[in-house]
C-alpha cells in the first residue's frame, strides 16, 4: 500500500466540519445501498472519537468505528472506503488498525455484524450466533426496522485471550493485529 495513505483517529482532535461531513457521506452512501446501517449526522458527530480514518492527500477516503461495549467488548462498524480508493486492501488495513487499537485499549473481544463475513474471516474473526451478542441486540437490533428479516452475520475476534472473562473462541479466531 502506498505510503501516501495514513490512518489516524479523531481521538482528542477537533473534528473539522469537512472531515466530519466526509465520514458522514461515506456512511450515508453505503447505507443507501443497504450495505451499512444508517447513522444520523448527530450520531456520527457524537461518536466521532470512535472513528479511525484513512486519508490520502489530506482527504478522508475511508473510515471505521471502534465502538466500545464496556471494557471487554467493542464493535467494528461503519467500515467504508470511497469508490475511488476501494481495493488494494484499504478496508482490511482499517479493520486491522481497529483491532490493534482494541488491543492497546485492552479490549478482549471485537465483533462485527456484516453482509461480508468472508472479509472478516480473513482477518481472524469467527462466526457466532447473533443472539450471543446481547449487547448489540439491545443497543441496535431491537429498534432496527430490518430485525425480522435481517441476514447479517455476526463474527467475533478475540484479541486478548487471557483478558476476557468470556469463553475464548476457537484458536483460528484469535488475532494478533499487524
Amino acid at each position: 500500500m502506498s505510503a501516501q495513505y495514513g490512518i489516524w483517529s479523531f481521538d482528542g482532535k477537533p473534528a473539522d466540519l469537512t472531515r466530519l461531513e466526509r465520514v458522514d457521506s461515506l456512511i450515508a452512501r453505503y447505507a443507501a445501498q443497504g450495505l451499512l446501517l444508517p447513522r444520523t449526522k448527530e450520531d456520527v458527530r457524537t461518536n466521532i472519537d470512535h472513528f479511525l480514518v484513512l486519508s490520502h492527500g489530506g482527504c478522508v477516503v475511508g473510515c471505521v468505528a471502534l465502538e466500545p461495549y464496556g471494557a471487554e467488548l467493542a464493535e467494528i462498524r461503519s467500515l467504508a472506503v470511497t469508490v475511488e480508493h476501494a481495493g488494494g486492501g484499504r478496508g482490511a488495513r482499517l479493520a486491522r488498525f481497529a483491532l490493534a487499537v482494541a488491543r492497546r485499549r485492552r479490549i478482549a473481544r471485537v465483533f462485527a455484524v456484516t453482509h461480508a463475513p468472508e472479509f472478516f474471516e480473513r482477518l481472524g474473526f469467527a462466526r457466532v450466533e447473533r443472539q450471543s451478542l446481547q449487547e448489540k441486540i439491545d443497543r441496535d437490533c431491537a429498534v432496527c426496522p430490518k430485525r425480522k428479516s435481517c441476514r447479517l452475520v455476526a463474527l467475533v475476534c478475540t484479541v486478548l485471550p487471557g483478558r476476557s472473562g468470556l469463553p475464548v473462541l476457537r484458536a483460528d479466531a484469535r488475532m494478533t493485529p499487524a
